[in-house]
């Protein structure tokens, strides 16, 4: 007989309100609309919408729960009376146990931007749950994450694992080190590649000193600057229009500055050495060294070495 306390995830003295609460939350949970349009969940979502339609009336409840009192109590008099030949109900329960076989990662560590797999098989489960991705549909799988937002120091994966029988869950946890707190080494070049998917747009990289610039992305953000202020140059010169020409004379200063920011990442240095394209003619000196230095090939703590 299934356990619908057990669906519905709690105990079977909980009040009307708090299966009220669970239905809600887990008829969000499995929605297709919460989970990218994805179906597999529609069987799942049905049993919850069973269980609630009997756990949350009163006169179906009391039946159901009388039903589920003779069914333990059937079961529990079977069991004292089963030949020692037959299973007994400790061995039945662990039988039933269910067991998390593999659950990895292909990364120890991640950026922002970085699609992890994510690998699981479990046996005897009913459910399987991946936080922070959802219910998984098989015993055993894999699925891609892209990292693209994430402010914290680590992010902890979770695979939580129930058996309809079985009142406890098995867990098994993986935490992956964000890599801007990660110390790298030379090593760490020699690592596999790793798929990732840069979430920013190019042109952030005119206002925000986010991730590495490579010498070619460094170059063509400055011959890129150079044709804009050639422009408002040629434009101010026709039309002697000054207040437009020092906006955008500023506005560009201030993109080029940043530009070197992420070019100075990419040697693993500080950021705010690019203020010194600031400084008459020693910003000539910096703005040939950042077109000819080249990049670590290992990743730091900016991100990883720019895709070319």
């Amino acid at each position: 007989m299934r356990n619908y306390y057990t669906i519905l995830e709690v105990p079977s003295t909980a009040s009307s309100s708090e299966i009220k609460q669970a239905f809600r939350r887990l008829s969000k949970l499995y929605h297709p609309d919460m989970n990218q349009g994805s179906t597999r969940y529609q069987d799942r979502l049905a049993e919850v919408i069973h269980a609630y339609e009997v756990l949350g009336n009163e006169t179906q409840r009391k039946s159901y729960d009388f039903s589920l009192l003779q069914s333990t109590s059937y079961r529990s008099y079977s069991d004292q009376n089963t030949s020692s030949s037959q299973p007994t109900q400790a061995w039945q329960t662990s039988y039933n146990q269910p067991v998390i076989v593999d659950f990895s990662c292909s990364q120890t560590y991640f950026f922002i931007g970085d699609i992890l797999e994510i690998s699981w098989a479990c046996q005897n489960a009913d459910r399987i749950r991946l936080y922070p991705l959802g219910y998984m549909s098989e015993l055993k799988g894999k699925i891609r994450y892209h990292v693209k937002d994430f402010s914290g120091k680590q992010l902890y994966l979770e695979l939580i694992v129930y058996h309809n029988n079985i009142a406890q869950p098995v867990k098994q946890h993986l935490i992956l080190s964000h890599g801007r707190y990660k110390t790298f080494t030379d090593a760490d070049a020699l690592e596999t590649p790793v798929d990732y998917v840069p979430i920013f747009p190019w042109f952030i990289g005119f206002v925000a000193p986010l991730g590495r610039s490579s010498r070619k992305d460094f170059a063509l953000r400055s011959g890129a600057m150079l044709l804009v202020f050639l422009w408002v140059y040629g434009y101010h010169a026709i039309n002697d229009n000054e207040e437009l020409y020092y906006l955008v004379c500023t506005m560009l200063i201030y993109a080029l500055v940043i530009s070197a920011a992420r070019r100075i990442h990419d040697v693993n240095r500080s950021g705010f050495l690019s203020l010194l394209l600031l400084i008459p003619y020693l910003n000539v000196v910096i703005f040939v060294i950042l077109l000819l230095l080249k990049g670590e090939e290992a990743p730091n703590k900016h991100g990883r070495k720019p895709k070319k």
